[in-house]
């Protein structure tokens, strides 16, 4: 079944639909698995930064784009990234698998705008790189993303990562980081209180953000360098917790795992062993 999404600037002509999207889970980023079938060929011009992450078989890619052709051999762990609105053209001669994350664009502007000190920094477009962070994150989201349990505050906080990381290696001109000290105590205070309140629930990075007045960005930045823990996991970390104030009360370990946020029981068996050194239930 093929994929043909069009509008008055997009355009998305794949052969088959991807087998996992991450749909649902944020505005800002969008992790896809393809399994394109060998000799075909595809065609797209989107509004957001593609990643696209070689996973499957060695093959020989034909890229066109902006009048220029180019042939490369990708291999696991290839990356190709393409800016918004290039209008490409690929094609492959075997069976092709790879990870494509699309990035909003209103993620790098609010990176731009509270990171560097220079102005119009765009992607450059790259075939073929190798790079290991962005195959770490890429890698992380997809094993999220296959066990059903890539949420919305996860997902935001690695397409920061990625924006960031993206900037510093592979735009226009090299960004002038500005450096901050931390958020102030009663932002962060706030922050906090945030989070312990909205504990069970599928929080965002933006919705913190606005609580706090700043960028998604910069709180996140900020909010590292004040506690030592991303926001997600901040939140991870408060979720055991609590849990395990409610495992004194109840063996329900099941009802614990939903009534502190967790899609799942084994998503709460997994972080809770790996923070506590247990498993809720050798806790009980």
């Amino acid at each position: 079944m093929s994929q043909d999404t069009r509008n008055k600037s997009h355009l998305q002509i794949v052969p088959r639909s991807p087998i996992l999207s991450s749909l649902d889970v944020s505005d800002l980023l969008r992790v896809e698995q393809h399994r394109q079938p060998a000799k075909e060929s595809s065609e797209c011009c989107l509004p957001h930064y593609l990643l696209s992450i070689h996973l499957g078989q060695p093959i020989q890619l034909e890229r066109n784009a902006e009048g220029q052709r180019r042939s490369v051999h990708l291999t696991p762990g290839d990356i190709m990234l393409t800016p918004p609105d290039l209008h490409r053209k690929l094609s492959w001669n075997t069976d092709a698998e790879f990870l494509l994350l699309r990035l909003e664009p209103n993620i790098f502007v609010s990176a731009v705008n509270e990171t560097v000190e220079s102005e119009n920094i765009e992607m450059i477009p790259h075939i073929k790189i190798r790079d290991p962070l962005l195959q770490q994150i890429g890698l992380a989201l997809k094993a999220e993303l296959k066990t059903k349990q890539l949420d919305r505050l996860y997902a935001e906080s690695m397409a920061n990562a990625l924006a960031v990381h993206v900037l510093r290696r592979y735009s226009t001109r090299k960004p002038i980081i500005r450096a901050y000290g931390g958020l102030p105590n009663h932002k962060l205070q706030q922050a906090i209180d945030y989070i312990q309140t909205h504990l069970a629930e599928d929080i965002s990075l933006k919705a913190i953000a606005s609580e706090l007045g700043i960028s998604q960005y910069h709180f996140a930045r900020l909010f590292k360098q004040s506690t030592g823990y991303s926001p997600y996991q901040y939140l991870i970390k408060c979720r055991i917790e609590r849990a395990q104030e409610l495992l004194k009360q109840t063996q329900q370990i099941a009802h614990v795992a939903l009534q502190v946020g967790f899609a799942s029981q084994s998503q709460f068996g997994r972080h809770f062993k790996r923070l506590t050194g247990v498993t809720p239930k050798q806790f009980l």
